[in-house]
């Protein structure tokens, strides 16, 4: 025969327990949410130009598009693999997560397309963003 009060003494130790892992566990997601792996952020703004050979030049939305679509941003490992590949928006520019580390941040090159602001190697940190502009020269003249 069970002593009184046993059921209500495990029924505090149940509760106890539950409580503990449930806070165990909310503290594991709150400090690793998602994967767990925590990311930063490479961004920027690009700009490209000129797009006709002559100004005064009447560029179409689809033509800006396509020559923003034809200029890939590149970053890779330096000396390595690929890591991401994106493609530039006219108005909102450009935004990649990426793991902490060195990275090697280029352009797909179309023709004889330019810019002094690559290749550059940028160091990316947990939760914090790196900015990188990029100015692109079509070598249009």
């Amino acid at each position: 025969m069970q002593k009184p009060g046993f059921y209500r003494s495990l029924f505090i130790v149940t509760l106890i327990a539950i409580t503990l892992g449930v806070a165990i566990f909310l503290g594991s997601t709150i400090a690793n949410p998602g994967s767990g792996v925590a990311t930063g952020t490479l961004s920027g703004k690009v700009t490209i130009g000129p797009l006709c050979p002559v100004e005064p030049c009447t560029v179409t939305p689809e033509r800006l598009a396509s020559a923003y679509a034809a200029r890939t941003i590149v970053v890779s490992v330096p000396g390595g693999d690929v890591i991401a590949e994106t493609v530039p928006d006219p108005q909102n520019g450009y935004s990649v997560a990426l793991k902490p580390g060195t990275y090697r941040v280029d352009i797909r090159h179309t023709g004889i397309d330019r810019s002094p602001d690559l290749p550059e190697t940028v160091i990316i940190r947990a939760d914090e963003t790196v900015r990188l502009d990029i100015s692109i020269d079509t070598g249009i003249r």
